[in-house]
């Protein structure tokens, strides 16, 4: 009974994890190295690496202590630095594609709190950009 039980848990957190996927799978693999350029930048604290993620247009939004706050990249890219590199823990959650545009789910893991990240993206010459964020904060 033990081992069933077990087993039940082991199955219902591998089903969890797993990231969700819609639409256009081919292009999967580029959104994704995409995103990672910046949840992985975030972790490094470089922000060089980050930019490779995202439009020089881009907009990252959200709400702060009830104000709408919007940032440029200038801006957004200035948060992060190699000095204090992040020590939260990222992943992708879901990622749906139709032609050359594309929506990701990403969240960072701050331990008793996340980040939940919904990022525009754009195909064009070739190239994924994320064009737009928007950001919330959850507390767990």
């Amino acid at each position: 009974m033990r081992s069933l039980i077990l087993g039940s848990i082991f199955f219902t957190a591998q089903v969890f994890s797993q990231t969700h996927y819609q639409g256009d799978k081919t292009q999967v693999k580029a959104v994704e190295t995409t995103v990672n350029y910046y949840l992985e930048g975030s972790i490094a604290g470089d922000p060089s690496m980050i930019k490779k993620a995202f439009h020089p247009n881009a907009k990252v939004q959200g709400i702060k202590n009830d104000q709408h706050k919007v940032y440029d990249m200038n801006t957004f890219l200035s948060f992060f630095s190699k000095d204090k590199p992040g020590k939260h823990k990222t992943s992708i959650i879901s990622v749906d594609i139709e032609n050359n545009a594309a929506s990701v789910r990403a969240e960072w893991d701050m331990g008793t709190w996340k980040y939940v990240d919904y990022l525009s993206l754009l195909k064009q010459n070739n190239e994924w950009k994320i064009v737009n964020k928007i950001y919330t904060v959850v507390q767990k």
